[in-house]
């Protein structure tokens, strides 16, 4: 049976792994955009969990989009 952890430590990396594939092209770019862009992507993110069939992705993508947004607002406040 898997444990909790071990599901946590899943989702954990495959966070991990889609933040670093968008190193790249993407970088550190959220620090600098707006909350309220955060935002907006966190919910585009909700619409394409809503209307396409990789849900699993789109949920890691949904985690990484408040992951952004969290830590903005803790490490980069008014940037």
């Amino acid at each position: 049976m898997t444990t909790n952890q071990e599901c946590f430590d899943s989702f954990i990396n495959e966070m991990i792994s889609v933040l670093k594939s968008h190193n790249g092209s993407k970088g550190n770019k959220w620090r600098l955009t707006p909350d309220h862009e955060l935002v907006d992507n966190l919910f585009q993110e909700i619409r394409e969990f809503e209307s396409k069939n990789d849900t699993d992705h789109e949920l890691v993508d949904i985690a990484n989009s408040c992951y952004l947004l969290w830590a903005k607002r803790k490490y980069f406040p008014g940037m």
